[in-house]
This record gives C-alpha cells, sequence and structure tokens, in this order.
C-alpha cells in the first residue's frame, strides 16, 4: 500500500514535521508520496459541491457570531476536502491507501491490508497521550487503559466512548479519535463518499463515524505522534 502524507507547503513548522515523517517512512521502507494539502486559501468548495451536515459543528461555526469560530469554517472544511480527495484518488487507483497527517512518524515496518473493510484506524496508542487533545478527557484515557486490546485489526467495541454529540442523524456514533494515520480501501473510499454527499459536510474526524463508515483500529499501532504538534486545524 501506498502511503500519502498531507502538509501544508509553505508552513515551516509543517514542513518540518513531514520532513520528519519522511525520516521515518524511509528507514522502515514504507512506500509513500507527499502531497500538498488544502488550506483556506486554495479550498474550492465547487470540487465537493454539497449542503453542511445540519445541526453539525461546521454549520455552527459557519453561523457563529464570534469572527474567530467563523473563521474556523473554512479551515475545519479545508481538512475534511483533504480526506474526501484522498477518497477519490483510492478509487481511481482502485487499491486501499494510507493516509498520514504530518505530525506523526512510523515505528514499524507497512501494516497489511488484510482484514480491512472498509476504514482502519492507525494511532490508537497515541489518540489518547499527549500532545492529543484527548488525552485531556480521563473517560477517554480511562478507556484506553482499561479496554483489552487484542492483537491485529479490530472492530471498534461497543463500549467506546467517544461518541458524536450533535443533535442530527449522526448522534451517539462512535467518532475516529482523529485523523493521524488510516486504511483506507476502495469499498470504504466509495461508502465515504457517498455518505457524505447523502448526509453532508461536516467536520473530518467527525464525519468517520459507524453511522457514514464502518470502523476498525489496529493494534498496536504503527505510527504515532511527534512530541511537537502543528495543531493548523485551529491556527491556519
Amino acid at each position: 500500500m501506498k502511503a500519502r502524507v498531507i502538509y501544508v507547503k509553505g508552513h515551516e513548522l509543517s514542513e518540518a514535521c513531514m520532513r520528519k515523517t519522511v525520516d521515518s517512512l524511509v528507514k522502515y521502507e514504507w512506500d509513500y508520496e507527499v502531497v500538498e494539502g488544502v488550506t483556506p486559501n486554495t479550498l474550492d468548495e465547487d470540487e465537493f459541491p454539497w449542503k453542511d451536515l445540519p445541526n453539525g459543528r461546521l454549520a455552527s461555526m459557519k453561523n457563529h457570531k464570534n469572527p474567530e469560530e467563523k473563521r474556523k469554517y473554512r479551515t475545519k472544511k479545508s481538512c475534511l476536502f483533504n480526506n474526501l480527495k484522498f477518497a477519490q484518488d483510492v478509487i481511481e487507483k482502485n487499491e486501499s491507501m494510507i493516509f498520514l497527517e504530518h505530525d506523526v512518524v512510523v515505528t514499524s515496518p507497512p501494516p497489511k491490508d488484510t482484514g480491512v473493510e472498509y476504514f482502519c484506524f492507525l494511532n490508537i496508542d497515541g489518540a489518547f497521550k499527549k500532545p492529543n487533545v484527548l488525552a485531556n478527557y480521563p473517560h477517554l484515557v480511562d478507556w484506553y487503559k482499561s479496554h483489552s486490546h487484542g492483537l491485529g485489526i479490530q472492530d471498534f467495541p461497543s463500549n467506546y466512548p467517544l461518541r458524536y454529540n450533535k443533535e442530527n442523524d449522526w448522534k451517539g456514533q462512535s467518532i475516529t479519535p482523529g485523523l493521524s494515520g488510516y486504511i483506507l480501501t476502495v469499498k470504504g473510499a466509495k461508502m465515504l463518499l457517498d455518505k457524505v454527499e447523502k448526509y453532508g459536510i461536516e467536520q473530518g474526524d467527525f464525519t468517520f463515524n459507524n453511522r457514514v463508515i464502518p470502523m476498525q483500529y489496529i493494534y498496536p499501532s504503527p505510527i504515532k505522534f511527534q512530541k511537537i504538534n502543528p495543531n493548523l486545524s485551529h491556527k491556519l
């Protein structure tokens, strides 16, 4: 499988993180490509001209009275578009691929997609540890530490606590703990695009939920976060 590293061209910290990611990919002999990500300045909303998900977080940003929240609308939409464009390329290449954000490093040889049906998260070990923001929520950290993780690819369990909480069709669904790294199959890419067109545009990590696409994860994780998190989904 080819891995795609997304980064922000011209952003010094993003480019520095991306180089660390690439160094680790070379070390562990991953097949990879580096792709410039969509930003608010390059966002073309006509690429996916779909409505915003009603009562979603993204829709609330667009209509927010606070200028800072309103500004985040195009930033968060750009992040989602990176994932939707990736899904298009998975379909075009007709093979599973790996999506990696610029602030991770790989820690082992590339995983096999055997057993991945649609979507497989690759960073469950780092999702509930600092510098990731989810480490600030004790109930999430407790679940990760107490859950008996089997080896290999597995479904997100019924007691997984990170849930979508907005008042719409997705409420109560398990959501991925970020999009730092994942495998997407061709079947998964088709389902993702179909469901987003059906339901609407929402923040990226909220979009990957069990109502949109069945979710799996791999344990132990083949990637981890770098020590510095650029957190550009809030800052661009």
